[in-house]
């Protein structure tokens, strides 16, 4: 966690091989990131966006994302973050259009249609970019039921504004224009006093 700017975002960036890095290594397993191939690196790696992508299809489509998985492999993923009970009420169920960025559905639904896919994928470990930043309050007890089944057993890496969403974390990194400046667990972080106090403190009075 951080300020806006303080280098979280490019972190993620590099670890998914989005940016070539000039010194330093990113091992994953041991190994090289760059010793594997965006395929695998794809594969391994689930990533959930604070605005998930969805594209013009249907809802099928965009939870198998171009994956050679059978229709109840996407069931049991949108089954599995609690997505298919409101797919299920949709005149077309899972062939239901899917209009460009899944205008037509609320924020917190297009997040669940996101888990899904990244669930469909079955990857090792699991990046969350500020992934319930936006969601609205119809679904935000859905979407964190979902996101705590999605966590059990992978390794989770979350980048987080709210740190409400982020105590139970083994391990909390504090950056600062691109280092870190702080880590340990929530409790750790408090009784230390510093930059993860003072914005646990503003947050938590401004929401009392």
């Amino acid at each position: 966690m951080g300020h806006t700017g303080s280098g979280k975002s490019s972190i993620i960036n590099v670890l998914m091989h989005f940016y070539e890095f000039q010194s330093g290594r990113v091992l994953l397993d041991d190994v090289d990131i760059r010793n594997y191939s965006q395929e695998e690196l794809r594969k391994n790696i689930g990533l959930v966006l604070q605005d998930p992508f969805l594209y013009h299809g249907t809802i099928k489509s965009n939870i198998a994302m171009y994956q050679d998985i059978s229709e109840e492999q996407v069931q049991v993923a949108a089954a599995f973050v609690d997505a298919d009970s409101f797919i299920q009420e949709l005149p077309q169920g899972y062939d239901s259009p899917v209009s460009e960025r899944g205008s037509s559905f609320s924020t917190g639904q297009r997040q669940l249609l996101a888990f899904a896919r990244t669930v469909a994928s079955q990857p090792k470990i699991l990046i969350l970019d500020e992934a319930t930043a936006n969601i609205d309050s119809e679904t935000e007890s859905l979407v964190q039921a979902s996101l705590a089944k999605m966590r059990q057993g992978r390794t989770t890496i979350a980048i987080a504004h709210r740190l409400s969403t982020i105590q139970d974390a083994n391990c909390i990194y504090v950056l600062d224009k691109g280092r870190i400046i702080e880590s340990g667990t929530h409790e750790e972080l408090l009784a230390l006093g510093g930059t993860y106090h003072k914005m646990y403190s503003l947050q938590a009075g401004a929401m009392s």
